[in-house]
């Protein structure tokens, strides 16, 4: 997996039943998240921000920074971690991303970088006491974005889901 993942997610995206993003974030925002957040974001991570700040389509919600706004939590991985970080002893390497709507996050692990210095996507639940790994569901943001746009489209080939809709394998 890697950049190009990434590229493709973005270019293929558009072409998904009610795409909308949130146009892209100025750098004042990813530096102030990546300040409150206290994380340096990978290539892939700015990249996404830089180009749609948060997207949208056909049931999937890939959370976006709004450092402006910590009062709405969904949607929003500035506001979501550092409410969880909190209230819940969230690892503070882990970044939300999306939401499963079952108890499941994906994370993006910032404690384990591959060889291009992006992080893995993780799939976890707060179990009442502790956040709980359930699996790995990709190798990098753009793969995991890349994934969910192919299942949407019905020009490309149908892959196994991931995560806890099925095997990464």
């Amino acid at each position: 997996m890697s950049y190009s993942d990434l590229q493709k997610a973005l270019s293929l995206a558009p072409e998904c039943k009610f795409y909308t993003t949130a146009g892209g974030k100025p750098e004042s925002d990813i530096a102030k998240s990546e300040q409150m957040l206290d994380i340096k974001f990978s290539k892939q991570c700015l990249e996404f921000y830089r180009k749609c700040g948060y997207l949208s389509f056909f049931g999937n919600e890939i959370f976006g920074i709004n450092p402006d706004n910590l009062e709405i939590l969904s949607g929003n991985s500035v506001a979501f971690a550092l409410n969880n970080r909190d209230a819940y002893n969230l690892p503070s390497k882990w970044i939300p991303i999306y939401d499963f709507d079952d108890g499941n996050m994906a994370y993006l692990d910032y404690s384990s970088l591959n060889n291009d210095n992006e992080p893995p996507v993780i799939s976890a639940f707060f179990d009442g006491e502790e956040y709980v790994v359930s699996e790995q569901i990709a190798e990098d943001l753009g793969s995991f974005i890349l994934r969910l746009v192919e299942e949407q489209l019905p020009s490309q080939p149908k892959k196994h889901k991931f995560g806890l809709f099925g095997s990464l394998k």
